[in-house]
């Protein structure tokens, strides 16, 4: 009975989350997913490509709120750019560890998918009520040889504990 009672007690206490799921403005008002924003239940990732990686970590790590970010869509060449992931609500192992892993692609404008690397993502406590900046990132450049452009950076990014995948892609031009 204590059980049955426990369970009651802790749906009762996530079920406003479950109405907190998916993208929100400030005022609280639902935004739809887009193809760099995607959700599923309280899981939210977004991808964004930076100039300026450092700078958005800095950013990131000395803010007490989201900071605003410096983005771009378009490069030229011999310009690095970094694409990064901001995320909330992965589901927690037993001792209360995510598991969140990300694999990059590129997708050229021929339309040929490139796989770009990956790695560990957030494996700390869920960050339930916040946005996170995730640690994994793809650090990439384009040289004379690369074709001009619309290239696509792609992320498919794993909740491993919660078993949920999402798939973002951002537009990127090469000037």
């Amino acid at each position: 009975m204590r059980r049955l009672v426990a369970v009651f007690l802790l749906l009762a206490l996530l079920a406003p989350l479950a109405a907190m799921a998916g993208w929100t403005d400030g005022s609280g008002k639902p935004i739809p997913d887009s193809e760099s924003m995607r959700s599923n239940g309280d899981f939210l990732v977004q991808l964004i490509v930076t100039p300026d990686e450092v700078e958005v970590r800095k950013a990131w790590s000395t803010s007490s709120r989201t900071p605003a970010l410096r983005t771009t869509d378009s490069v030229g060449r011999g310009v690095s750019s970094s694409a990064m992931l901001i995320l909330r609500g992965c589901a927690p192992n037993a001792i209360g560890q995510c598991d969140v892993v990300v694999e990059f692609f590129v997708v050229t404008p021929g339309g040929k998918r490139v796989p770009a690397g990956g790695g560990p993502l957030w494996t700390s406590e869920p960050p339930a009520a916040t946005l996170v900046l995730g640690s994994a990132s793809l650090n990439f450049g384009f040289g004379a040889t690369d074709e001009v452009g619309l290239y696509s950076v792609q992320a498919k990014v794993t909740d491993r504990i919660g078993r949920r995948t999402l798939e973002l892609s951002r537009p990127l031009r090469l000037e």
